[in-house]
């Protein structure tokens, strides 16, 4: 397969397309050989192979500007596609007719049968970015720790996998290069010469375009790190150095992965290796993740491991027509909405009929342009990013619908069933006398409170924790790696936080609203009803107890 480690230009990558096709034209040959040889012998099937082989010729040969291969390939595709369409069987004339069709691709093979006159390589699309070699070299990570032992041994094993690192020692130079450029990646020693590591955090985290921003936090032996606190500030993970150093790099690792993982996915289905290198190249290009697959039967474990969210499927397949499988796709309720672009270098109406019956989003002709594919693929990962948050996320506050909060629940729950990873707990928060501040102040200013309330969560709660609307006035959080005794103190910092906020339903009418939390950590054997059974009567004795607390399943001090 073609590779593009080395080449910095669309020319040059196109250019060896063009030469490791031409150098694949043996091969190619040798399966038409088969084909016909079978076919000469009344083996079944092969006049389906046989159109199959002229088909992937016809349309590599048009996208890599070698016309003459696909004009001679088209017309054998022609005449198989003739008598397969009214299931009659090929004649003497027939099989020397796709004989000489052979023996004149191969003759433009040998001779190595130049590019369409004057043609250019088709341009790249001019907002796309070069794909980088490797997609770590584009992350930077930002080492905070006035020990230069700390900073030596994670920068050797950051730089090791190819993630560029930036050092700080105090907390002035740490927000100077933060304001120069955010990094995707901080690490912060709890105390520095000038100042705790949290307050860096928090200004880091203060940044406008710090949603996807990996922050860890560490603390020498014997120093204090307060979790919650940590949490608080903005951290994902706190460790201890120098012991947790390899956890902590881990997990640095998997909260960076994460980051690559918003990236658009993108499967395509296309059992020819050029058909499927120029699609990745012009995908990849464009900033997109492409996996490849080849072989039908293996769709599903595709489907499964890259869960795409794009399709771009062949319509000629080994064993099965692209449309078929996307009818199996689209029988799959979790994938009824998946965009499905169909490629293929059939140009008839009948074609266009197919695909829309079999559940297509859109039909493009071979050979596309590098622009329209880009730009096809974009317009429909666009709106099925739209649908889809129109689908998961409540309208109001931005946070995951139930329906959704629950999937992730029981998500983790099985995580749990499988392996033992550490504690969680699952927060039920409900906002005190909501009813009361409806019928004072007005539905709408109810509503800015259950907004703010949302915001609140989300600036101070991990990216990997879980946040949705339960119901009405009652959130969800699931605190995946936090102990209960941890998670009620950091249910608490924020309910302090938010019961001191004024909120407004006009210029003379200013109010303040508190809320009420249960919390339940995971024990084994729970299901997932049992659990938020748990945090639900957590939350029950919270309100029970007068509110404006925060208690733990199993316990009845309340926490205010």
């Amino acid at each position: 397969m073609p590779t593009f480690a080395d080449m910095t230009t669309w020319d040059e990558e196109f250019r060896q397309l063009q030469t490791e096709f031409m150098r694949g034209g043996p091969a190619r040959l040798a399966d038409i050989d088969e084909a016909l040889d079978r076919l000469e012998r009344g083996t079944a099937a092969t006049l389906a192979d046989l159109k199959r082989h002229f088909h992937k010729l016809a349309g590599a040969g048009a996208t890599y500007a070698r016309p003459q291969i696909s004009v001679l390939a088209k017309d054998a595709e022609r005449r198989c596609d003739e008598l397969l369409l009214v299931q009659g069987q090929p004649s003497r004339a027939d099989v020397a007719h796709w004989h000489e069709v052979r023996d004149g691709l191969a003759r433009l093979f040998m001779e190595g049968q130049p590019a369409n006159e004057g043609a250019e390589p088709p341009p790249a699309v001019a907002t796309l970015h070069e794909a980088p070699v490797d997609s770590r070299a584009r992350l930077d990570v930002l080492l905070v720790d006035d020990d230069p032992d700390t900073r030596r041994l994670l920068r050797s094993v950051l730089q090791h996998e190819g993630i560029p690192v930036r050092e700080a020692s105090t907390s002035e130079d740490a927000r100077a290069q933060i304001d120069e450029r955010l990094p995707d990646g901080l690490i912060v020693d709890v105390r520095l010469p000038d100042g705790a590591g949290y307050a860096v955090v928090e200004y880091a985290r203060q940044k406008s375009d710090s949603d996807t921003l990996a922050v860890l936090m560490l603390s020498a032996a014997g120093d204090v790190l307060d979790l919650a606190e940590a949490i608080h500030a903005g951290a994902d993970a706190c460790y201890t150095k120098p012991a947790e150093i390899e956890p902590a790099y881990r997990k640095l690792l998997q909260l960076l992965e994460r980051v690559q993982a918003d990236v658009p996915r993108v499967l395509v289905v296309e059992d020819d290796e050029f058909h499927a290198a120029f699609a990745r190249r012009v995908l990849e290009s464009a900033g997109y993740a492409v996996d490849v697959c080849s072989l039908p039967r293996q769709f599903s474990e595709h489907m499964s491991t890259f869960q795409p969210e794009l399709l771009l499927m062949d319509v000629n397949l080994p064993e099965i027509s692209g449309y078929d499988l996307a009818r199996l796709v689209r029988q799959q309720e979790q994938h009824a909405a998946l965009p499905i672009i169909f490629l293929t270098s059939e140009v008839e109406m009948e074609s266009r009929i197919r695909a829309a019956k079999a559940g297509g989003d859109e039909h493009l002709t071979k050979p596309v342009h590098p622009a329209l594919l880009a730009s096809a693929v974009a317009a429909r990962l666009e709106r099925a990013r739209f649908l889809k948050t129109l689908l998961h996320r409540d309208g109001l506050t931005r946070l995951l619908t139930h329906a959704s909060f629950m999937e992730q629940v029981q998500q983790v729950i099985d995580r749990r069933w499988r392996t033992t990873t550490g504690p969680a707990s699952l927060v039920l928060l409900d906002v005190d006398h909501f009813k009361g501040v409806n019928d004072a102040h007005g539905h709408q200013a109810g509503d800015r409170v259950l907004a703010t309330l949302a915001g609140s969560l989300r600036q101070h709660l991990r990216r990997t924790d879980i946040i949705g609307r339960y119901g009405g006035e009652e959130f969800g959080v699931l605190l995946d790696h936090l102990t209960p005794q941890d998670a009620r103190r950091l249910i608490a910092r924020l309910l302090g936080e938010f019961a001191t906020l004024d909120h407004s339903a006009g210029r003379d009418d200013h109010f303040r609203v508190t809320f009420s939390a249960g919390i339940a950590g995971f024990e084994e054997g729970y299901d997932r009803h049992a659990w938020i059974d748990a945090a639900d009567k957590a939350l029950y004795a919270a309100k029970a107890s007068g509110r404006n607390t925060v208690i733990v399943s199993g316990e009845t001090a309340p926490d205010r």
